[in-house]
């Protein structure tokens, strides 16, 4: 087996354990790709400098199966915990420098939450969780086709349409001239078959039907 990104995070919770030296519970839920994933961690970011928006980073990972699994290729949700240790969240950065967040990466979106602040509250016990941008390197001009659409339609999705749509999910003519209907199933977690795309990729196909459809 070997290590490799989750398909999707759908919720991270954090959790400020009162322990001495206090610790940061981490709690995702997401989904991989097929049956037969196992374990799990997070996987911090290094950074050399401190970021402007004081949020962790983290890449959500898993055991993938190893080649002559028997597996279902259908999306499996998975659940990963990975506690901090020593976390200092008012000082987390440097003196003063409060950790913001927690952001969680896996292959099709990224996830956050921040901690909020509230009256007569530290600000490492309440917190919320956002959709953040699609994990998806996309030009000034917009998403296009090859770069941000195309990975996103696994070669089974392919197969299935060729069978039952009779065009191909990773021809450019094809998913064009079919967008709309594409849309449509996906916006209503008709499509895949398996299960839907996390929200994030939904909004991105339509920004790239809104932007003129590039290649």
């Amino acid at each position: 087996m070997s290590l490799g990104k989750i398909y999707a995070v759908d919720t991270v919770d954090l959790t400020l354990l009162k322990s001495n030296p206090p610790r940061l519970l981490v709690e995702t839920t997401g989904r991989v790709t097929s049956t037969g994933w196992t374990g799990g961690s997070a996987i911090p970011y290094i950074y050399v400098t401190t970021p402007d928006d004081r949020i962790q980073d983290f890449d959500i990972v898993a055991e993938a199966p190893g080649p002559g699994a028997i597996v279902l290729p259908v999306l499996t949700p998975i659940r990963i915990e990975h506690v901090m240790p020593s976390v200092d969240v008012a000082n987390y950065w440097g003196p003063g420098e409060a950790l913001a967040g927690i952001r969680c990466h896996a292959t099709a979106n990224s996830k956050i939450a921040t901690f909020e602040h509230r009256e007569g509250m530290s600000p490492a016990l309440t917190l919320e969780a956002d959709d953040i941008e699609t994990y998806s390197p996309i030009s000034p001009d917009g998403p296009s086709f090859a770069i941000d659409i195309k990975p996103k339609f696994r070669p089974r999705d392919v197969n299935i349409m060729r069978a039952i749509g009779g065009f191909d999910l990773h021809v450019y003519e094809d998913v064009k001239a079919n967008a709309q209907k594409i849309f449509e199933r996906l916006n209503d977690g008709s499509m895949p078959c398996d299960g839907p795309w996390p929200p994030a990729d939904v909004s991105l196909f339509k920004d790239w039907m809104d932007k003129g459809m590039a290649a």
